[in-house]
């Protein structure tokens, strides 16, 4: 076999296989976004010296679940450790390469993880905001009709 036949039977062998894999990360992609998450989440699964000189400066590989277009998507991302709060610039994970597709794969349960815990510290919060406002408002009889009205357009009336 040549090496250009060679070159076509791994490259059609790869293009089956990164379509299972792209068709995978949509499936989770769709598993997290059903757990109707209020805010973005993100892991870090690998962190680096990209210069032995500078052993204080690191790089950080993350996986989040970010709102990119007003769609919550698994997205990509890395930063410096030290100079910044986290990624700026996130990119969809079926957007990045094939290498950054497979390798972050393994490290799904993490970000699973993260948006669990991150919807979970998000709930006192939420109890908060309700509570200044209620106070501010000053009409909780009328907070239980909207509530009462409300479960019933979800379809959730006791």
């Amino acid at each position: 076999m040549t090496l250009n036949e060679r070159a076509q039977k791994a490259r059609d062998e790869l293009f089956v296989r990164y379509d299972k894999l792209n068709a995978l990360w949509l499936k989770a992609e769709e598993q997290l976004t059903h757990l109707h998450i209020p805010r973005p989440a993100e892991c870090i699964y690998r962190d680096y010296e990209p210069d032995y000189r500078e052993p204080e400066f690191r790089i950080a590989e993350c996986l989040g679940l970010q709102k990119i277009k007003g769609k919550w998507r698994i997205c990509y991302g890395e930063y410096a450790l030290l100079s910044e709060p986290g990624p700026s610039d996130w990119t969809p994970i079926t957007d990045c390469s094939a290498e950054i597709r497979e390798e972050a794969a393994k490290h799904f349960p993490k970000l699973h993880k993260a948006v669990v815990e991150s919807a979970e510290k998000f709930i006192p919060k939420v109890d908060s905001a309700i509570q200044h406002l209620a106070e501010a408002l000053g009409d909780s009889a009328n907070l239980n009709d909207l509530l009462a009205e409300r479960a019933k357009l979800n379809g959730q009336a006791q």
